[in-house]
């Protein structure tokens, strides 16, 4: 850690101990959708460096483990090591004595690790500071709640009684049965930094969404998974889950995360020009959707993620972009103006890495400035019909070879982040793979048992 980066954590440290803090959580981005940690007393905590084998990048969102160059029998496991960054450090009200920081994770030479989805979102955000731009983002989920039943076994929304009757989207009839959790995680994530500027019921049994103001990108991140990880904990405080799987049922809406994003410089959003869209909001339009069928893999990490593709219900199936059209991958938006013009990235699913999309977003637009692109014709209709725009990858064994083939991501974030990466999806598709060979579907027994 640098001297100014070192003295600014003791800083934070002893104001935390005059505030009577006296543990820390320890949040570390893992490269699926959310974060994990550790309890530490202050002095360790905010000591300056963590140290955590790095198993932590070789684990499924289930805890399977994969071998890699990174992390295997060869190299023992070894550790890589957390650095608290002293922006991220909070004190949680809700816990008793205890404070929360997110870590940035280094190997033992003291180099960024490029497992770690937060390295991934500072070189995206490093390269917009180097070309003038402060890039902002704000991010709204869609998730299921659901009470929880602890003689259920294994979670299913099939054994479980959604929280409030009814489907209707921005219903007060189904507010009453909410609010409290709504209120709550708005207190708790203002007291946290990443404050939510809205909640509201969606369309499906137990359906929410929430949004998150827009701040500068590595914030907008760390408050996006916080914000996951704090209502997932806020749920079980009150017996209720909280997921934010891609695709619960498919008769009903999936769970998506849009991503809003602007380019601002000298407090100027330089995405509106006076009259409308500016020359570089259309640059910056025309390089994400380029590069959009390689970061598929990156907005929709799973398996089930691809469930959830389809027009009926919103969801991108090319990379099309149009003025307020939400049946298009890049919705552009320019109410209110100047300072509401933006894009709303709609294909990220609730299950992906927040780190991971927006630095994705970031470059691919960057680099749409960088070649001076222009992006194709605005989309009118449904934008999913229209066979002018790229097709976006079906499944997630499409999206990897998409994804691991992109010159253009090993050139921002390098092979090392691509090739484990990828290996971590291919992990995940082996497993899926692995259990439809060593079990009979509902639908051989319906078609086979009487009729063969």
């Amino acid at each position: 850690m640098s001297g100014a980066g070192a003295d600014g954590l003791a800083a934070v440290r002893e104001r935390m101990r005059a505030d009577g803090v006296r543990f820390v959580q320890v949040e570390v981005p893992e490269l699926d959708g959310g974060l994990r940690g550790k309890l530490l007393a202050l002095d360790k905590g905010l000591s300056g460096e963590v140290g955590w084998s790095n198993i932590l990048y070789g684990l499924t969102t289930a805890d399977d483990v994969y071998l890699s160059p990174f992390s295997s029998y060869e190299n023992g496991f070894a550790d890589i090591y957390g650095r608290p960054d002293p922006d991220t450090v909070r004190r949680l009200p809700w816990r008793r004595d205890t404070a929360a920081a997110i870590l940035d994770m280094h190997d033992a030479d003291g180099t960024m690790t490029p497992e770690c989805p937060r390295t991934a979102l500072r070189r995206a955000a490093d390269k917009a500071a180097a070309m003038g731009f402060e890039p902002r983002f704000a991010l709204e989920y869609e998730c299921f709640l659901y009470h929880a039943d602890e003689d259920a076994g294994a979670p299913s929304p099939a054994a479980l009684t959604p929280v409030s009757r009814g489907r209707n989207a921005y219903s007060l009839v189904r507010l009453p049965a909410l609010r409290a959790v709504f209120e709550t995680l708005m207190q708790r994530m203002e007291d946290a930094g990443a404050p939510l500027v809205s909640a509201h019921t969606e369309l499906g049994h137990g359906a929410i969404e929430f949004a998150l103001a827009h701040a500068p990108a590595l914030a907008a991140a760390d408050g996006a998974m916080r914000a996951k990880t704090y209502l997932k904990e806020l749920c079980a405080e009150r017996g209720m889950i909280a997921t934010f799987m891609a695709k619960l049922d498919a008769a009903q809406p999936g769970s998506g995360a849009h991503v809003h994003q602007s380019l601002w410089r000298d407090g100027e959003n330089v995405f509106w020009d006076g009259t409308g869209a500016s020359e570089t909001a259309r640059q910056y339009a025309a390089g994400q959707l380029e590069h959009l069928p390689a970061l598929a893999a990156l907005c929709m990490p799973t398996v089930n993620a691809y469930r959830r593709r389809g027009w009926e219900h919103w969801v991108p199936e090319n990379a099309s972009w149009g003025e307020d059209n939400r049946s298009a991958a890049l919705r552009l938006i320019t109410r209110p103006r100047p300072g509401g013009v933006r894009f709303e990235n709609r294909l990220p699913g609730a299950d992906s890495n927040a780190y991971l999309t927006i630095a994705g977003m970031l470059a691919a637009g960057l680099d749409g400035i960088e070649r001076r692109l222009a992006p194709p014709p605005l989309s009118t209709g449904n934008a999913a019909l229209d066979e002018r725009y790229t097709r976006l990858p079906a499944s997630l064994e499409e999206a990897v070879e998409v994804f691991q083939a992109s010159a253009f991501l090993r050139g921002i974030f390098g092979d090392r982040f691509v090739d484990h990466y990828a290996l971590s999806r291919r992990a995940e598709l082996d497993l899926w793979q692995g259990w439809l060979r060593s079990h009979v579907s509902a639908w051989e027994y319906e078609r086979y048992f009487e009729t063969i």
